[in-house]
């Protein structure tokens, strides 16, 4: 049942020693210290007239909001659900709490003002021989069954619009892969939560999320898309969840310079030059990202000799077998021994061997690839047909010529010359 609660005072003085000495009008009104339907009367007091004046409508603001709190009709299931709990009166007494604060938001709360008083009263009470006074202010203040009920519908739907925009926090916590939405939703959520009370189980469903957020922020990794020498390309996740964010990462290096951190949602791609680091294999890039409840680093070691390409031949070239006719040879197979300094991938592209003033004996086209450091065999048909009378190592024990090749990774093209190579055949 709908009640507007009204406030009474009764004034006490004695005659003999406390009076009205100034009063806003010759009579006291009949309202005053009454109760009359469809208005909220009150009264306070203070020691000047704009305090007595204000704290008497902040009395009619107070009756109002508890007239919505003891009349509000707690439909919503959540509230209906924990009435039956043991607690009840706490769970009570935190929900007129609640109440209260939530209706102070209304407008019509807001816009309750000295303009729209019915009507008022105040006298100066006290002992003129002492100076002991107060003011005492009334005022009369309409409110109505029908303004009651339409306050309690105000309410309910504020109130209904809390549980809107926390499902639709909830929703956006979910399908977002920003970092930054994520750490944004975390204070969103925190500010609505602090407007349920303790037993409302919307304040458990937005603990939940709160927790569940901070925990996917807490496990940021830093994934590699690639990692060559100069560049590298990076990727943020959460689980299997790319994830992105606005914010930089600190990149450091103990020798190389780093030229640019630049994002291409969702990666993040780094440049650095590394021409005042030493052939050292603790030579590392650093990667931190950082947000406001964790950090994500990973590492990435880095040789400066790993697009570098530089072979060498250090044994004999053989050159046996083919089709003999008379002293004329074809297809010989030709073996050489290359070494190569470093790890990168290289191609052999073109072997020219020169035998003193002859012709040189040109094998083009191929296009062998080999890749680490160390030792690798270089086997080859010479299709060109040769004299072996003349191409042999009984009248050349040792030749000029030259290995063309070029980098796998970077395409980078050198040659090789070779002075007094030794050269053994089987003719």
């Amino acid at each position: 049942m709908l009640s507007v609660f009204f406030l009474s005072f009764t004034q006490q003085t004695s005659a003999q020693k406390v009076k009205v000495l100034e009063s806003s009008q010759k009579k006291k009104p009949d309202w005053v210290n009454g109760l009359q339907k469809g208005y909220i009367i009150v009264v306070a007091s203070s020691k000047t007239l704009d305090d007595a004046q204000q704290k008497a409508l902040d009395k009619v603001k107070e009756q109002i909001i508890s007239s919505v709190a003891e009349n509000i009709q707690t439909k919503s299931d959540y509230f209906r659900s924990e009435k039956v709990k043991n607690n009840s009166s706490t769970y009570e007494e935190e929900f007129k709490v609640a109440t209260k604060t939530r209706a102070a938001d209304i407008p019509f709360i807001k816009g309750i003002s000295l303009s729209k008083v019915d009507a008022y009263y105040w006298e100066k009470v006290g002992d003129k021989k002492s100076n002991n006074y107060k003011y005492y202010y009334h005022i009369k203040y309409p409110f109505s069954q029908a303004q009651l009920l339409k306050l309690i519908r105000e309410f309910e739907k504020a109130d209904q619009a809390l549980t809107t925009q926390l499902h639709g926090l909830i929703q956006k916590a979910e399908a977002t892969n920003s970092i930054e939405v994520m750490g944004q939703t975390i204070k969103e959520l925190n500010a609505l939560n602090e407007g349920f009370i303790d037993v409302d189980p919307r304040k458990d469903e937005a603990n939940v999320a709160i927790a569940k957020l901070r925990e996917k922020l807490k496990n940021v990794s830093v994934q590699t898309v690639s990692s060559t020498l100069g560049e590298i390309r990076v990727i943020l996740k959460i689980g299997e969840q790319t994830v992105t964010t606005a914010h930089k990462p600190k990149v450091k290096s103990n020798c190389a310079k780093i030229t640019s951190v630049k994002s291409k949602s969702p990666e993040w791609i780094i440049t650095y030059t590394y021409d005042e680091c030493y052939d050292d294999p603790d030579n590392a890039i650093s990667v931190e990202f950082r947000n406001a409840y964790g950090k994500a680093r990973n590492e990435y070691y880095f040789n400066i000799n790993a697009d570098k390409i530089d072979i060498f031949v250090n044994n004999d070239i053989n050159i046996t077998g083919g089709d003999a006719n008379d002293s004329i040879i074809s297809n010989a197979n030709c073996y050489i021994g290359i070494t190569s300094k470093y790890e990168s991938g290289f191609e052999i592209t073109k072997v020219i061997l020169n035998f003193g003033k002859e012709p040189p004996v040109i094998i083009d086209n191929i296009n062998q690839t080999f890749e680490g450091k160390g030792k690798h065999d270089l086997n080859l048909v010479i299709e060109q047909a040769l004299n072996k009378d003349i191409y042999n190592s009984r009248k050349y024990s040792m030749i000029k010529g030259s290995i063309e090749y070029k980098s796998v990774k970077t395409g980078e093209k050198n040659i090789y010359k070779m002075y007094n190579q030794k050269i053994t055949t089987s003719w």
